[in-house]
């Protein structure tokens, strides 16, 4: 299964989800309205109503305007809450952000995995958070997009898991964010809990109408019958919602954590990691159990959930733990000769090579063994003064502005004038170390910074860009890192899919590419929009028409970004020769298109 036929069926599953929640809202109604009919004939006692048919149509037809404002009310304050993406959702469960420059063992030992799983997909570093009051072993992924991604993970994943088994779940988590299953899920949260407002309010009702007892056991305040009676049957009759609620998570959700298992075995090539978490939630006392109120609400979201009767079973969003064990490794206790000689493999070279343009874009959303190593030996070789950088919103500031700005000397007066003299010097240092690295770091650099800065407020982010943006001048080879950063840090403010990209949108990021990765720029872009059977009309390039087209295009639908990427491919490789430079501003304009390219490893050609 590849990331777009992933990315396909999680916009059929969405379509699915919309279709059952109408279902569901009007057997709701359906329901509701029979309850106040019955309600109606049984007590109405000035008109002699004997059948539910005999009822003035304004009675139904007020009982449904008012059911369906509450559903919707439900839904739309939920999805509104949600409107700022992972991190709310992270919040409701009472998780706490990891800040990057975390020093504890646990924590660090979880940072680093996740970095690896990042770097190696291509993906940008979700945030990092930790349920500290949770000892069972779970965790979960949500985020509208890699913008406000987010991971979750319990305190019982740091305490009871060891690193292979918490790269398996790391592993199964991202597996959901790459290929479209955060938005999902997100929109599952939002739309089901308007369908729990009927209940809701019908026990809002009966606590507020059951009366409190005094010392001496008499009613200290008295209730009103009716309220009380209304209420109770108003929640008997919500917690077909509830029901129904539950139905449509195990509907959407069940068949979407087969396939992230077996994509994090994939990604990982370890079945024992995976299997291995998954057996200890199966057999220890409290397994995947959680405290939280709100578990219920997002237990679509979670690694697993407990099975505790065959009714729970029945609506649960999970398959069964042994069935999942089975699918991934059948004989867990006996390692087979397959993995056996897995365990003593050379280690993967780790220099990224020449490839054809046509596999570049066939990679999208694919890891593998070989860069999960290549990502574990890049970080490991990033100096501490670098990597320290990385943690901090100051620290990360001052890196991209020496790393991303023009390294005219005749700019240097400009530099100190954004940046401060002091923070100048700083960042001339970092971008000097950065350079030496080489540009297979440039990328996962700006990738691990990601999370320190997504921290910052709004107004500090957007200064950070304009600055970025000042500083670089007319280097365009950084103008694919600056959309990126953009993209991540200023997300658009529509969510709405374009049907078609404008075809000088596609000029723009087509000529502006030939011209950073390849001598003959003219042929490569000529041929690049050939592919896109589109005229190569001369085009004005500036950073601010590139970056603007990058942003319009990442909402364009998906094969069309396919298309775009692979025309993207053909112009870097047009002269035959894809350099590691060129391959990392590839994979840069995939990461703002949200279509993550792993790197290439192997040896070096």
């Amino acid at each position: 299964m590849d990331f777009f036929s992933y990315q396909q069926q999680a916009r059929r599953y969405s379509a699915l989800l919309l279709v059952l929640f109408t279902l569901a809202v009007l057997g709701l109604v359906l329901a509701l309205n029979l309850l106040v009919g019955w309600l109606v004939v049984l007590g109405d006692l000035r008109h002699d109503y004997r059948h539910l048919a005999d009822l003035p149509p304004v009675i139904y037809g007020w009982t449904t305007a008012i059911t369906l404002a509450l559903i919707g009310a439900g839904t739309l304050r939920r999805l509104w809450e949600l409107s700022a993406g992972g991190p709310v959702v992270a919040r409701l469960a009472g998780a706490r952000w990891v800040a990057p420059d975390a020093t504890d063992a646990p924590r660090r030992r979880l940072l680093n995995v996740a970095e690896e799983i990042a770097v190696a997909s291509g993906l940008a570093m979700p945030r990092i958070y930790l349920m500290q009051d949770e000892p069972g072993i779970n965790a979960f992924a949500a985020g509208r997009g890699p913008a406000d991604a987010v991971i979750a993970v319990t305190q019982g994943c740091l305490e009871r898991l060891d690193r292979d088994q918490l790269q398996g779940v790391l592993a199964h988590e991202f597996s959901h964010l790459l290929h479209g299953d955060g938005r999902l899920n997100m929109r599952l949260l939002g739309l089901l809990h308007g369908l729990t407002a009927p209940g809701a309010l019908g026990l809002w009702l009966v606590h507020s109408a059951t009366p409190s007892l005094s010392s001496r056991g008499r009613l200290a305040r008295g209730g009103f019958p009716g309220q009380l009676l209304v209420g109770g049957l108003l929640a008997a009759v919500g917690y077909l919602g509830v029901f129904l609620a539950r139905l449509i998570r195990a509907a959407v959700s069940r068949q979407r954590e087969h396939l992230a298992d077996a994509a994090a075995v994939q990604f990982t090539r370890n079945p024992r990691g995976l299997a291995g978490a998954l057996r200890r939630v199966r057999d220890e006392a409290d397994g995947a159990a959680l405290r939280s109120r709100q578990a219920e609400a997002f237990s679509h979201m979670l690694f697993a959930t407990p099975h505790r009767t065959w009714f729970s079973a029945l609506l649960a969003t999970h398959p069964p733990l042994d069935e999942r064990i089975a699918r991934i490794y059948p004989l867990f206790e006996r390692r087979s000769n397959r993995e056996q000689a897995l365990d003593n493999s050379p280690s993967p070279a780790l220099e990224p090579v020449t490839v054809p343009a046509a596999s570049l874009a066939g990679r999208v959303g694919e890891i593998d063994l070989a860069s999960l190593g290549y990502a574990a030996s890049l970080i490991g070789a990033i100096p501490p003064p670098l990597r320290q950088a990385t943690q901090t919103g100051t620290g990360a500031t001052a890196l991209l502005c020496g790393l991303l700005a023009d390294q005219d000397e005749t700019r240097a007066p400009a530099r100190s004038a954004v940046l401060g003299p002091a923070v100048a010097v700083f960042a001339d240092q970092l971008g000097a170390a950065a350079r030496r690295l080489g540009p297979r770091f440039r990328l996962p650099l700006v990738d691990l910074a990601l999370p320190a800065l997504l921290a910052q407020p709004p107004a500090w982010r957007r200064k950070l860009v304009d600055d970025l943006q000042a500083l670089a001048g007319g280097a365009s080879g950084n103008w694919p890192l600056l959309a990126l950063l953009r993209h991540h840090l200023l997300p658009s403010a529509h969510t709405g899919r374009s049907s078609q990209p404008e075809p000088d949108d596609v000029r723009v990021v087509l000529r502006t590419l030939a011209d950073c990765a390849s001598d003959g720029a003219p042929d490569a872009y000529a041929a690049a929009c050939a592919q896109l059977h589109l005229p190569a009309l001369p085009m004005t390039l500036a950073q601010s028409a590139f970056d603007g087209a990058l942003q319009r295009l990442a909402g364009a639908p998906l094969m069309q970004r396919l298309r775009l990427l692979s025309a993207c491919a053909l112009a870097v490789s047009h002269d035959g020769v894809v350099e590691v430079a060129e391959l990392e501003l590839l994979r840069a304009i995939g990461a703002a298109l949200d279509c993550p390219l792993p790197p290439v490893v192997g040896k070096a050609a």
